[in-house]
Parts: C-alpha cells; structure tokens; sequence
C-alpha cells in the first residue's frame, strides 16, 4: 500500500502532465463528431449538408459539431459558392495520431 507522501508525488506528477490525446478523446465522445472527423478522414473533404445526409442529423446539429471540432483546431473551413466544407487539419500531429492509432481502420 502506498503512503501518503508517495500518493501525493503521483497525483502532483499527473497534475503536471499534458497530453493532447485526452482532449481528442474529450471530442470525439461524442458519436457524431467521431463519425465526422472519420468521414473527414476518409474522405478528405465534405461539406456540411453532405454530411448531414450521410449521417441522417439536421444541417444546423452538423454545423454545432464542427463549430466545436474548428475551435479546437481539428478541422478547418473552405467556404465554396453558398456551401461550407470542411476539411481535417492532416498536418496536425493530434490528427496524426488518431491516424496512426488505427481508431479510423
């Protein structure tokens, strides 16, 4: 069994640790941002209706989705004609890793 001073240098040490993972998983909890950054993945590029459809979802809850997936800087916009499409931020070493970690295989 550990001791007091023991646990408290574990918990300070997590305290200290930052990793990028945790706030990907934070975001993609949620079902339908997995599926869209899955899709985005694959796909390379779609626009919001597009995925509305193939996720049977309305255009407005898509739109919520990505709002939050471009605040946390995992995909960004292009705004074509009337449509928005969305591409994944590849380059990213975070989006990197959900690659690499097989999660989209």
């Amino acid at each position: 069994m550990l001791e007091v001073t023991e646990i408290s240098r574990i918990k300070e040490t997590l305290r200290g640790q930052k990793n990028p993972l945790v706030e990907i998983f934070s975001l993609l909890g949620d079902k339908n941002r997995f599926l869209i950054i899955k899709l985005l993945v694959e796909e390379g590029e779609m626009c919001v209706s597009d995925l509305a459809n193939v996720l049977d979802i309305s255009v407005s809850a898509v739109s919520q989705h990505l709002r939050i997936l471009e605040m946390s800087r995992i995909v960004e916009s292009e705004k074509k004609g009337q449509m928005m499409c969305y591409k994944p931020k590849i380059e990213d070493p975070r989006i990197k890793k959900i690659i690499n970690q097989t999660l989209f295989k």
